[in-house]
């Protein structure tokens, strides 16, 4: 059977003016040829089953589990030499750039101008030669994916099918001046003129092209600037239609996001994942810099935290638009090929996303950038292959990311993956989230041996600078449900657990040691005085031995906090670990310049915290972005953070202030210091004095410690700047003029008596809860 397919020539549309029109220019110096009718042979489905020995290879069955080698330029049969090379690197899926043909050979863009959707004669080979690669691929469990351009048509119009030349099949809106504006991103001219996705005829040929895809073997397609391409709620039905069949896996180009705004094209994002996954190119370009200039990456993600679901996510360390488009696209040629594994490493470690490696050419010259010339095969590298063997081994386990001690560290359930920011050596680093399972490890890459704890992992990073480890031993640990730090009450309760263990024991200070299994609850803590420490020292015995774990507790009074205000959500803080001389915010709202000139405005101090000094400035109203420097150094470009955050300048991380110092706690309300005014409303409690005697206390003593000091002053004064709260007893003993309410008086009263110029009644006195007689009010 022959099927009539009417021929037609796109042009790859990409998110940079410059770079279209520098292809435009070259488009139009092409010789013009009469636009023709070709029959293509209709095949059905060919796949060849996967042989029984794809298993050794570890590959994935689907695409968006395992990872992908960018065969970039490479011919059919180039890619199908290597394969063997692939499987053993853990590679899932192969992809290959445009199968359409076009009218021109040579330079690499002329394969992003296709003259129609239907595979072609291209530098790439031959129709009979892509479907003998797709035939072999399966052999070894290898997938391809094919780059499909669809959203735009060759330059000028002269040669594309004649039933694609009448007006009604593109849009006619001039060139996109807006790139904030979604309308004109999807029906815009960036160069080539934009073919109408939204009509029917035009989704029904990209469909038949699919199809004639999977009739050859091809498993999946990426689509090349699917950001300029609608979206059903916007009266584009083309994802719909195109990507209807299922067995088929999809992915598009999104360089940015749906457009060029920071916030607010979320739902947009998520849309398209509804049919297609979905490139993070924010992400990876964090990634890549980060390297770059010597650094681990400090984000843990950008459209995977922003909400959309990472299972739909496709990352990368760098791309063919970052190499071959010179200085366009935060390129990428002048980055080393070590860095790019770096950050490679990070972005194929992750859950859910797939990761995509690309294949250099042996230039970065634009203009001498090849089509069907084969790039680099640094791909088979121990490292490369390292992360992708892993990867495909953590698929459906859990993830957590953490900058430690420069290094990114990726820990899943039975593995890590650790990449240094530059060098490499000895390291300890943190277990994220106390995600990794301890045990001892093997390094992949160098055959080292790694030590992983319930907080910890350590060991020795190879030259490549990248450490891949998983397979452990697993060893005996223990679980418990505070690990350290401090406790703010006069008894903390710790539930102790036992992993891959039969046995455990705990020895409280220099305590009996006491044996348990399965689970424990204990308590520490009582009679032991504030400020404090307490050892708990924990053992657990499995098959492969005992484990010792130490944690030390401290015993924190209440009374004695630090209390920081975020109530004003446009306060922002700073805890200056890396020592800068000079502290400055500078902020601005998205479009505008900042109201005050860099390097912005000097901060405040506010306090010192675990040795460092804190601190804030307020960010005027109308304002969302904001940078700290001290004149030099300065972060990336963040906006102001919700929650009780702050930023630690040492590590590039927003962390919970809590953990800044064991005496910090937090206040999402106004913080007012009373200057003793009696306020216009009050709040009543009642506690009654009894004549019959009961529990005792005294008027004075507020922090019911049986003795009347100088800590009862600072509580008083602490409660009515809002900086603690009292218990119904607390507020009875502090109202100790018996006014009716709490304020500097009573605070004042207590200092005099503490210092002897007060030794009578009220002060001291003793009152009674128990039965009532008699009550006294008071106000707070």
């Amino acid at each position: 059977m022959k099927l009539t397919k009417k021929i037609m020539k796109c042009n790859k549309r990409i998110t940079s003016v410059l770079l279209s029109i520098t292809v435009l220019l070259t488009a139009f110096s092409i010789p013009v040829v009469s636009a023709v009718t070709t029959d293509v042979e209709d095949s059905k489905a060919n796949i060849t089953e996967t042989s029984s020995s794809a298993n050794q290879y570890g590959l994935q069955d689907n695409i968006q589990d395992g990872t992908m080698l960018h065969c970039f330029n490479w011919k059919y049969t180039d890619i199908k030499a290597e394969l063997k090379n692939i499987a053993e690197a853990g590679f899932t899926a192969v992809q290959t750039s445009p199968a359409q043909a076009n009218n021109n050979s040579g330079t690499w863009y002329w394969l992003y101008q296709p003259r129609g959707f239907y595979v072609g004669t291209n530098d790439l080979g031959t129709k009979e030669q892509l479907r003998d690669l797709c035939t072999e691929a399966h052999k070894y469990g290898i997938k391809v994916v094919v780059d499909v351009v669809a959203n735009h048509l060759q330059g000028d119009h002269y040669n594309i099918v004649e039933d694609l030349k009448p007006s009604q099949y593109w849009h006619h809106n001039g060139s996109v001046g807006n790139w904030k504006d979604r309308f004109q991103v999807t029906h815009g001219d960036i160069g080539m003129q934009d073919i109408a996705t939204e009509n029917s005829y035009v989704q029904q040929c990209v469909k038949n092209y699919i199809d004639e895809l999977k009739s050859l073997g091809v498993d999946g397609m990426r689509f090349d600037a699917a950001k300029h391409i609608g979206l059903p709620s916007e009266g584009d039905d083309f994802w719909s239609v195109v990507t209807s069949d299922k067995s088929l896996f999809y992915y598009g180009e999104i360089l940015g996001g749906p457009d060029d705004r920071e916030t607010g094209n979320e739902e947009l994002m998520k849309e398209y994942t509804d049919y297609i996954s979905v490139t993070d190119s924010g992400y990876s370009y964090d990634n890549r810099i980060a390297f770059d200039s010597g650094n681990a990456p400090s984000t843990k993600g950008n459209w995977a935290v922003r909400g959309v679901s990472a299972d739909k996510l496709v990352y990368w360390a760098e791309s063919h638009d970052n190499w071959s488009n010179n200085s366009d696209f935060g390129y990428s040629w002048n980055i080393s090929q070590n860095n790019i594994d770096r950050a490679y490493a990070i972005a194929a470690a992750r859950s859910g996303a797939t990761a995509l490696y690309f294949s250099r050419p042996s230039t970065h010259d634009k203009e001498n950038i090849k089509a069907g010339k084969k790039g680099s095969t640094h791909f088979t590298s121990p490292e490369v292959a390292a992360v992708n063997h892993f990867h495909n081994a953590m698929v459906g386990q859990k993830d957590s990311y953490v900058n430690s001690n420069n290094c990114g560290v990726v820990c899943r359930e039975e593995g890590a993956v650790i990449v240094k920011g530059s060098g490499s050596g000895q390291v300890t680093v943190t277990n994220a989230g106390g995600t990794t399972k301890p045990g001892v490890y093997i390094d992949e890459i160098t055959g080292s041996k790694w030590t992983v704890t319930p907080s910890t992992i350590s060991g020795t990073i190879g030259s490549t600078g990248i450490a891949v480890i998983y397979n452990p031993t697993l060893s005996a640990f223990n679980t418990i449900s505070q690990a350290g730090g401090t406790f703010k009450s006069e008894t903390l309760t710790l539930t102790l657990g036992l992993e891959n263990a039969t046995s455990g024991t705990y020895q409280i200070d220099n305590g009996a040691v006491q044996t348990y299994t399965g689970t424990k609850t204990i308590t520490i803590g009582e009679g032991v005085s504030y400020g404090s420490t307490i050892t708990l020292k924990l053992t657990a015995t499995g098959e492969n031995g005992t484990t010792e774990t130490s944690y030390t507790f401290k015993k924190v009074d209440p009374l004695a906090v630090r209390v920081i205000d975020f109530s004003n959500k446009n306060t922002v803080y700073l805890w200056n670990t890396a020592s800068w001389s000079t502290q400055n915010c500078y902020s601005w709202q998205t479009g505008r310049d900042g109201a005050t000139a860099w390097p912005g405005s000097a901060m405040t101090k506010v306090d010192t915290f675990g040795g460092y000094d804190l601190y804030k400035f307020t960010v005027p109203s109308n304002e969302t972005n904001i940078i700290f420097n001290n004149g030099s150094t300065k972060t990336d470009d963040m906006t102001i953070q919700t929650g009780t955050v702050v930023f630690d300048n040492g590590t590039g991380q927003w962390v919970d202030a809590t953990t800044m110092d064991e005496d910090v706690e937090v206040s999402t309300d106004p913080i007012v210091t009373t200057s003793g005014t009696k306020p216009t409303t009050y709040t009543t409690v009642s506690q009654t004095n009894p004549t019959t005697v009961g529990e005792e206390y005294s008027y004075g003593d507020v922090n019911l410690d049986k003795k009347i000091d100088i800590r009862d002053v600072s509580a008083i004064q602490k409660f009515i700047s809002s900086h603690i709260t009292f218990s119904e007893i607390q507020r009875i003993a502090a109202d100790v003029n018996a006014d009716g309410y709490i304020d500097i008086s009573d605070a004042t009263l207590v200092q005099k008596y503490v210092v002897g110029k007060v030794s009578s009644l009220p002060v001291g006195s003793v009152f009674y809860i128990g039965q009532t007689t008699a009550s006294q009010t008071t106000t707070y």
